[in-house]
C-alpha cells in the first residue's frame, strides 16, 4: 500500500493511504491546520460530497479516497500498519474508543467525486447520513433545486395484484406525471415487476422501474401515493429524494378500531400516522375533508405543507365501455340471463355497508321493482361484513330478485359492471374521495350515495339521501329503477365535476406542489425520528395482534390489580 508522510507546523505526523496526488497545495494546508487544531484528532479523510467550497465534518470513522492517520498517537493507540489487512479498520477502532475523533473534510470537487474510494464510510456514517437529526444529514445530504428539472422516485409498493381505487390514483397519476414539461424522470421502486394493470408505464419515455439490486440516483422527491404504514422506511426513502411527499387517501383505519387485532394495535398505528405526518416534508390528499381530519388529529402539522388535491376523474369513459365482461364474470352473465340488476361495487369491509345495501335492494323488490342484485369486491379476512351479508342471503325469500356475489373482479368486468348497471349503490359511510359514482356516471349509469364529506365536496349535487335510512335509500332507488328520465338526469348532475377534475390537472397542481416543496427547507420535525416510530410502531403492531397476545390478556389485567 503506498504510505506517505507529512508533518504540520506545530509538529504532528500524518501517514497517508489512498492516492496522493489528492492531496493538493490548498487541501495539505487544510489539512494540517486541522489536525493542529485539536490533539483529539486521530484521522482526517477526503470525501466527496454536496459541499462545494468544502467543510469538515466530525464522523464515527475514516473514509474516502485519501485518509491521514495521525502517528503520533502511537503510544495510546498503538502503531498503524498501511500494510496489514484491516490494518486501518482496527486501527481506528482502537482510536475511537479511546475517545479520538475522525474528521472528513468533504468537497464537491471534480478529482475527489472521480476518485476510486479507498474505504467505504461505517455503517453508523451511512445511516446517519438519511438521519435529519444527524450532522452526517446536513453535510452529505445538502441539496439545492434546479430550475426546470424535476425528478421523482415514487414508491410502487402498494401496486399489488387487484386494482382498486388506491391503485387508480397511482398509475393514472403516474402517466399525467409524465406528460409534465418540469418532470424529467420518474423512478420507480419497490417493485421487481410492475402487475399487468400498470405495466404500461413502463412503456413511457420518462418512467424508469429500478430492481431491487439497482442503485437509484437521489430524485428531488420522494412519494409516496398511499398512505405509508409500518412497512415504508423513512430514513431510506430520504436517501433516494431530497423531499418526502406522502398522500393522505382516508383516515377510516385511524378512526376505526376493528380494522386491528387488538386495542393496543389500533393505538399504535394512530401513534404512526400522526408522526409520519410530521416527519415528512410535504402531505397532500385526496380531499378536503381528508385535509381537514388530518389538521384536526395533528394540529402540529405546518399547514403551508398540506394540500386538498382531489384526484381525477377521467380515467373511465363511455368509449371505453366494453360489450363484453372479463372471464371471470362468464358466470354471472349466464345467471342474470339479460335481468335488470343493481351493482355494488367494493370490498366487503365493514364501512363499505354491503349488507344495508342488501336491506335497501330488498325494499325496492317490495315497492315493485323486480331486479337482481350484483356484490363485487374481495372478501377481507377481518372487519367484513360478510357474516351479516351470508344472515340476510340465507333468509332471503322474495322470488323478484336474486342476489349474486364475486370476488375481485377484472378492470374490463369492472367497467361492465357500472355500464350495465341500471343503478348503482354506494352506501359507503367512511370515504376519502370515492370513485364509484363518478365512474359510473362516466359510463352513463345513476349512483346512490349519501350526501357527506368528500361525496358532497366533489359531487356538488342535491337530492341525495342525506344519511343511512333503508327508506330514503329505497325511496331514491325506486324512483331511478322506475324513470329512465330521472336516471339521465342524476348522470348529467355530475358532469360538473367529471369535467373539472382530470388527471392532467392533478399532475399539474402535484407538480407545483412538489416544485413548492423542494423550495422550502426539510420538516423540522423531521428530526425526531419517524423511520423509528414507524419500525417500532410495526413491531409492536405484530406482537400486540399476535393470538398469544391477545390469549394472555385476561391474565395480564389480573397482573395490573
Amino acid at each position: 500500500m503506498t504510505a506517505e508522510v507529512i508533518r504540520s507546523r506545530k509538529g504532528r505526523t500524518l501517514t497517508v493511504v489512498g492516492d496522493p496526488a489528492l492531496l493538493t497545495m490548498d487541501r495539505l494546508g487544510e489539512f494540517t491546520s486541522r489536525i493542529d487544531s485539536d490533539p483529539r484528532i486521530a484521522s482526517l479523510s477526503l470525501v466527496p460530497g454536496p459541499s462545494r467550497s468544502g467543510s469538515w465534518l466530525r464522523a464515527a470513522a475514516p473514509a474516502g479516497a485519501l485518509i491521514a492517520v495521525a502517528a503520533d498517537l502511537d503510544d495510546l493507540v498503538g502503531a498503524f500498519d498501511p500494510d496489514a489487512e484491516d490494518g486501518l479498520e482496527n486501527w481506528a477502532r482502537r482510536a475511537s474508543e479511546r475517545g479520538l475523533w475522525h474528521d472528513w473534510w468533504i468537497t464537491s470537487d471534480a478529482d475527489v467525486l472521480r476518485a476510486e474510494g479507498h474505504r467505504h464510510a461505517a455503517e453508523v456514517d451511512a445511516r446517519e447520513a438519511d438521519d435529519p437529526s444527524s450532522s452526517r444529514h446536513f453535510a452529505m445530504r445538502a441539496y439545492s433545486p434546479k430550475p426546470g428539472r424535476l425528478t421523482v422516485t415514487v414508491d410502487v409498493t402498494w401496486l399489488g395484484p387487484f386494482e382498486t381505487g388506491a391503485q387508480v390514483l397511482t398509475t393514472a397519476a403516474l402517466g399525467a406525471l409524465a406528460e409534465q414539461e418540469d418532470v424529467t424522470e420518474i423512478r420507480l421502486v419497490g417493485l421487481d415487476e410492475l402487475p399487468e394493470y400498470a405495466a404500461h408505464l413502463a412503456d413511457r419515455e420518462r418512467i424508469r422501474l429500478l430492481g431491487p439490486e439497482e442503485d437509484a440516483p437521489r430524485s428531488d422527491v420522494v412519494w409516496y401515493p398511499n398512505q405509508i404504514d409500518g412497512r415504508s422506511n423513512i430514513a431510506a426513502a430520504r436517501r433516494l429524494g431530497a423531499r418526502v411527499v406522502t398522500t393522505y387517501l382516508d383516515l377510516i383505519a385511524y378512526d376505526i378500531p376493528r380494522y386491528h387485532g387488538s386495542p393496543e394495535a389500533w393505538h399504535a398505528y394512530r401513534a404512526l400516522q400522526r408522526r409520519i405526518a410530521l416527519s415528512v416534508d410535504g402531505i397532500t390528499t385526496i380531499s378536503a375533508d381528508v385535509a381537514a381530519r388530518l389538521l384536526e388529529e395533528v394540529p402540529r402539522l405546518d399547514p403551508e405543507r398540506v394540500l386538498a388535491l382531489p384526484l381525477g376523474l377521467d380515467h373511465v369513459s363511455v368509449e371505453l365501455a366494453p360489450e363484453e365482461p372479463g372471464e371471470d364474470l362468464a358466470e354471472l352473465v349466464k345467471s342474470l340471463g339479460g335481468k335488470r340488476f343493481v351493482a355494488v361495487l367494493g370490498n366487503d369491509f365493514q364501512h363499505k355497508n354491503r349488507d344495508f345495501a342488501i336491506k335497501v335492494w330488498e325494499a325496492a323488490l317490495q315497492a315493485g321493482q323486480p331486479c337482481d342484485l350484483v356484490l363485487a369486491g374481495l372478501h377481507v379476512k377481518s372487519s367484513s361484513s360478510k357474516e351479516q351479508e351470508d344472515d340476510l342471503i340465507a333468509r332471503h325469500l322474495d322470488l323478484r330478485g336474486r342476489i349474486h356475489t364475486v370476488g375481485h373482479v377484472s378492470s374490463q368486468s369492472r367497467a361492465w359492471l357500472l355500464a350495465h348497471a341500471t343503478v348503482v349503490l354506494y352506501p359507503t359511510s367512511a370515504e376519502g374521495f370515492g370513485f364509484v359514482p363518478y365512474e359510473a356516471a362516466s359510463l352513463g349509469t345513476p349512483t346512490v350515495f349519501t350526501d357527506f364529506g368528500p361525496l358532497r365536496e366533489i359531487a356538488g349535487i342535491s337530492g341525495m339521501p342525506r344519511g343511512w335510512s333503508v327508506d330514503d335509500y329505497a325511496a331514491d332507488l325506486v324512483a331511478l329503477l322506475s324513470d329512465e328520465a330521472l336516471r339521465e338526469a342524476r348522470v348529467e348532475a355530475l358532469e360538473e365535476a367529471l369535467d373539472t377534475y382530470t388527471w392532467r390537472g392533478f399532475a399539474g397542481e402535484l407538480t407545483r406542489f412538489f416544485g413548492r416543496i423542494i423550495h422550502m427547507p426539510e420538516v423540522p420535525t423531521s428530526a425526531v425520528g419517524a423511520d423509528t416510530a414507524a419500525a417500532d410502531a410495526a413491531a409492536l403492531s405484530a406482537v400486540l395482534s399476535s393470538r398469544s397476545y391477545r390469549a394472555a390478556q385476561k391474565l395480564r389485567r389480573v397482573f395490573r390489580r
